[in-house]
C-alpha cells in the first residue's frame, strides 16, 4: 500500500460516497479500498449493544453470526470518514503486536453502508480507572506500563506517531492484556522530526511542545502523554487537570517548576494523593519501587523533548526489571471482577 495512503481517495471532501460501479475506479487508493471491501458481509453480524458514541461515531459490539465472535463494529453510514480512513491506512500498513488494536475486516452490507470490524475488548482504562476501588498494585502499573510502552515503541519504529493517547484511548481485557486503539489522529512519518498539525492530543495529556503550537515536533509528545497516563494510574487522579491552554500550562509549572523540573514538588504531589489514595508508589516496603518509578516518571516528564526518554529506552528502564509477568494471570488474583461490579452482567450477556 502506498504511504499516500486512502487519503488520496478523500480528495478535499471530508467523506466519500462509494460509488460501487467497479468501472469507476481510477486511482490507486479507490482499487486499494475496493479490492479490500468485502460485500455483501455486513449482514453477518448482529448487533449486541452501544459501546461508546463520541465525535468519531458510534462503535457497537456485535456477534458473527456463524462463529459466535464478539467484535467491535463501527458504521459508515455516508461514507468513510478521514479519521477512519487514516486508522485503516496505519492499521492495514502494521504487522500484528500484542499491544495494537487488530482491524479484522472492511464490510458492505446489501444496502451499499459501510461497517469497520475491530478486534473487541472488554474495557478502556478510563472505565477501569473509574471503577476501580482500591489503588493498584505496583506490579498492575508496570504491568500496563510495560505494554504500553512497548506498544509505542512499535508504532515509533514502523513510522507512526499515535498523538492521541489516553487512557479512554487504551483498551484493556480482563487478563490485564492492553491494546492501543484510535488511530484516527495518528501520523505516519519518514523523519521523527517533522512539520506538523498543530493542536493535536487532548488536553491534559498534551506534550508542553504543543501546548506552544509548535507545527515541528516528534514522537516525544507521545512519551509525555504516556507520562500522565503513568502518574494518573497511580494517583487515581488526572496529574495536570487544565480547563484551557493557559490554565494546563500552569499546573505543569505549579507541579515540575519552571526550566528544570523540581523533583520536590513532584513528590509533594504524591505525597498528598498518597494521604487520600494510599497511593502504592510511596508505600515504604516498595522503596525501591518508588526510587525506579520516580525516575522513570521524571524521565519522561522532561520539558525538552530531544532529552526525554525514548519509546526504545523506556521499556527497558530499571523499574522493569523485578516485573512479574504473571501477575494478572495468577488464579487468587481475580482483579478484573474485584473492581468492576458490571463484570458478572457482561460475562453473562457474552453467552447468549
Amino acid at each position: 500500500m502506498a504511504k499516500a495512503g486512502l487519503l488520496n481517495f478523500l480528495g478535499k471532501y471530508d467523506h466519500h460516497p462509494f460509488l460501487f460501479d467497479l468501472s469507476h475506479s481510477k486511482s490507486e487508493s479507490d482499487h486499494f479500498l475496493r479490492t479490500n471491501l468485502i460485500y455483501g458481509r455486513g449482514k453477518a453480524y448482529e448487533y449486541l449493544n452501544v459501546i461508546s458514541n463520541g465525535s468519531f461515531g458510534i462503535v457497537y459490539r456485535a456477534r458473527h453470526k456463524k462463529i459466535g465472535e464478539i467484535i467491535a463494529m463501527k458504521p459508515e453510514f455516508h461514507g468513510l470518514s478521514t479519521s477512519t480512513l487514516r486508522e485503516i491506512d496505519i492499521l492495514m500498513s502494521l504487522f500484528p503486536h500484542p499491544a495494537i488494536v487488530e482491524l479484522k475486516e472492511i464490510v458492505v452490507d446489501d444496502w451499499d453502508r459501510v461497517f469497520v470490524i475491530m478486534e473487541h475488548i472488554e474495557r478502556h482504562l478510563k472505565r477501569f480507572m473509574d471503577i476501580r476501588r482500591q489503588p493498584l498494585h505496583p506490579n498492575e502499573v508496570k504491568c500496563m506500563m510495560k505494554q504500553l510502552l512497548e506498544g509505542i515503541k512499535f508504532l515509533n519504529e514502523n513510522g507512526v506517531m499515535h498523538r492521541d493517547l489516553k487512557p479512554s484511548n487504551i483498551l484493556i481485557n480482563k487478563k490485564g492484556h492492553l491494546k492501543i486503539c484510535d488511530y484516527g489522529p495518528s501520523r505516519q512519518f519518514e523523519n521523527e522530526w517533522g512539520s506538523y498539525s498543530p493542536g493535536v492530543v487532548i488536553l491534559w495529556y498534551r506534550a508542553p511542545v504543543i501546548l506552544d503550537e509548535a507545527e515541528t515536533y516528534s514522537t516525544a509528545i507521545d512519551m509525555w502523554s504516556d507520562s500522565c497516563i503513568m502518574a494518573e494510574l497511580l494517583l487515581k487522579e488526572v496529574l495536570f487537570k487544565g480547563t484551557s491552554e493557559v490554565e494546563q500550562r500552569a499546573q505543569i509549572y505549579m507541579i515540575l517548576g519552571r526550566g528544570k523540573p523540581d523533583d520536590s514538588r513532584l513528590i509533594h504531589r504524591f505525597l498528598d494523593a498518597g494521604v487520600i489514595s494510599g497511593c502504592p508508589l510511596l508505600a515504604e516496603h516498595y522503596q525501591k519501587t518508588v526510587e525506579l518509578g520516580f525516575d522513570l516518571l521524571k524521565k519522561l516528564l522532561e520539558y525538552n523533548p530531544e532529552k526525554r526518554i525514548t519509546a526504545e529506552a523506556a521499556p527497558n528502564h530499571g523499574w522493569f526489571k523485578e516485573l512479574d509477568p504473571y501477575f494478572f494471570s495468577a488464579p487468587n488474583h481475580g482483579w478484573f471482577k474485584e473492581f468492576d461490579p458490571y463484570f458478572f452482567w457482561f460475562s453473562t450477556t457474552q453467552q447468549h
